[in-house]
């Protein structure tokens, strides 16, 4: 009687230990909790920047970094309210963010790389295959411009003027710009100025191309003498001149 009477007495107050510690670690969580929730307790006081920047500025991440999280403290900080304002400078492609205790947020961001112009006031970015919207007043670089009726035919255009580009490499001409309109007609601008009107479709105006590019050096005229060339013909094509007006601004 005594051995069992022992040995329930080991069994409860092992339970009553279990409990104890249970209690005590419940509790150490709930301070710990409690400690780093206060706002003054694990201040963001560093911003680490890792990336490779033209037309951004680590200052301007920073200035955004700092107006959201200015006195925040980092263990309940959500950076996923930092990564949607830092997402808002048009020139900021990708961010992602991390956590560095105590006191440092580590944001690696990647800047939009444009590959062309579009329409009058975006740029496009080949990689990320989209349009963006930066201030453009001091972007001056050489781009070709590229445009569309509406915003989601910009990766066809894109790879359109890629196409179209590679076909004249080693020709005489240059185009500038490439437009496709309401009606999916392709308008390439070249670099004096005259419009090629290629019709539809990205093959058809490759095709249409070639024959420009084989024929137009054999029909006697000079390119700077017209206005457009519309190739959407089976065969040959038709050709509008500049009126004497335009052609003297252009000598």
């Amino acid at each position: 009687m005594s051995k069992t009477r022992h040995s329930r007495g080991y069994f409860i107050a092992g339970i009553i230990f279990v409990m104890l510690l249970v209690a005590l670690v419940v509790k150490g969580d709930l301070l710990i909790k409690h400690f780093l929730s206060q706002s003054n307790a694990l201040p963001v006081k560093a911003v680490q920047i890792d990336g490779v920047f033209k037309n951004l500025t680590k200052k301007k991440i920073a200035d955004i970094t700092g107006k959201v999280c200015a006195g925040q403290n980092i263990a309940t900080l959500d950076v996923k309210v930092l990564k949607q304002e830092l997402l808002k400078e048009p020139w900021i492609a990708q961010v992602a963010i991390q956590k560095k205790m105590p006191d440092t947020l580590v944001l690696s961001v990647i800047e939009h790389i444009p590959a062309a112009y579009w329409n009058d006031n975006g740029l496009y970015d080949a990689k990320t295959r989209s349009i963006f919207y930066p201030d453009l007043t001091s972007f001056a670089l050489p781009l070709v411009k590229l445009g569309a009726y509406r915003d989601n035919l910009c990766t066809d255009v894109y790879d359109s003027a890629v196409s179209f580009i590679r076909v004249m490499t080693d020709s005489p001409y240059q185009m500038i710009e490439l437009y496709l309109d309401n009606v999916r007609c392709y308008t390439i601008t070249l670099d004096n100025g005259t419009k090629l009107i290629l019709g539809r479709g990205q093959k058809e105006g490759i095709e249409r191309l070639k024959r420009f590019i084989r024929s137009f050096k054999h029909s006697g005229l000079d390119i700077n003498d017209v206005e457009y060339v519309d190739l959407r013909y089976d065969v040959g094509f038709a050709v509008g001149k500049k009126s004497s007006s335009e052609q003297n601004k252009n000598n």
